[in-house]
């Protein structure tokens, strides 16, 4: 009985979101996604034209303005659009596999593992390529979140969803402190500093065309399992009545969260807490099933970084902030809020 009602309210909500209200969601979200992208293209230490910025694209005119363009800020919006995509699906995932809404790569320390990951590279082949700095960032990312299920298999993390998330910030600083003493100690600290404040200027198409692939997987695969995710957010229960499988649905949910933040802090560093504020977005907006949730995210997200990122460049031109520091003055708060609202529940 449980059963069918939870199947037959779950296909209710699915046919009238996905037919009504959240196309027309998507199509808003789209062009508020081609906007961004035309202002971020245009703005910056050199203010281009959007006529200037829609010749350089389509019709190869060669000039010191479709330079710019074609060969620093189209990469640079693509880079963008695949952290965005990244961080936010990832941490979508991480909130669904742990029913807990502060979960993110950030805040449980994925991101800081990545980093270590990457550290190690630079420093053991420093003439890696990036498919080799995007597999030590996953295996570092592994490494972080098997310290969190240690840790919440220890107990520490059992009582209280919000002591999950200071388990993973305990251990975000200490995989960051190594990681700093490892660059200081092997003299890398200065090819180091980008990474670690997250950024993603001077990319290039080469770099976009490494990555792309990445994106491509991990979405297709976060799409394949987003219906036993949606049902895993409700809780195990439902899914073991449901016939599910726990531990599979849990382990390729987590190889892909590992797969998206590995491969985006390598080209762009650990960009905090976009996977933490864009899935409460997307739920907000489009609802709690995940076959709607992931797909908004990755839009949301993408809208995110490029408008964090166009605030960087535009504050102190020539000079930019980092990207990191633009989405932490979002993100802490909002985490701060989350935490509050949890440990008065």
């Amino acid at each position: 009985m449980v059963r069918k009602e939870i199947s037959s309210s779950y296909t209710s909500d699915r046919n009238t979101s996905f037919f009504g209200k959240f196309t027309g969601q998507m199509i808003v979200a789209l062009l508020i996604l081609g906007l961004g992208s035309f202002v971020f293209l245009s703005v910056g230490a050199r203010s281009i034209s959007l006529e200037m910025i829609w010749n350089s694209i389509w019709s190869g005119s060669v000039n010191t303005d479709s330079i710019v363009i074609n060969t620093i800020r189209i990469p640079r919006l693509l880079v963008a659009f695949i952290c965005g995509i990244h961080f936010a699906v990832a941490g979508a995932l991480m909130q669904g596999i742990t029913n807990n809404p502060m979960a993110s790569p950030s805040i449980l320390g994925v991101n800081a593992g990545a980093s270590f990951g990457l550290a190690i590279a630079m420093i053991a082949f420093p003439m890696a390529s990036l498919n080799m700095t995007i597999l030590f960032s996953f295996l570092g990312a592994g490494l972080a979140t098997a310290c969190i299920l240690y840790l919440a298999n220890r107990g520490m993390a059992k009582g209280s969803k919000v002591y999950l998330a200071l388990a993973g910030t305990a251990i975000s600083a200490i995989f960051m402190a190594i990681t700093q003493a490892l660059v200081v100690f092997f003299d890398v600290a200065q090819d180091m500093s980008y990474w670690t404040a997250g950024g993603i200027g001077g990319v290039r198409m080469e770099q976009v065309l490494l990555v792309a692939p990445w994106t491509l997987i991990g979405v297709l695969i976060a799409l394949a399992i987003s219906k036993q995710i949606t049902l895993l957010s409700l809780g195990d229960e439902v899914v073991v009545g449901l016939g599910g499988k726990l531990t599979q649905i849990r382990l390729l949910a987590g190889l892909t969260v590992l797969l998206l933040s590995g491969s985006a802090v390598a080209i762009a560093g650990p960009i905090g807490f976009v996977g933490l504020i864009v899935p409460h977005m997307a739920r907000y907006m489009v609802g709690l099933s995940y076959e709607k949730v992931i797909p908004f995210s990755a839009v949301l997200g993408a809208i995110v970084v490029i408008v964090a990122d166009t605030v960087a460049r535009v504050v102190s031109p020539p000079f930019e902030v980092p990207l990191g520091a633009v989405t932490a003055l979002v993100g802490v708060p909002f985490f701060l809020y989350l935490a509050n609202r949890k440990e008065a529940n």
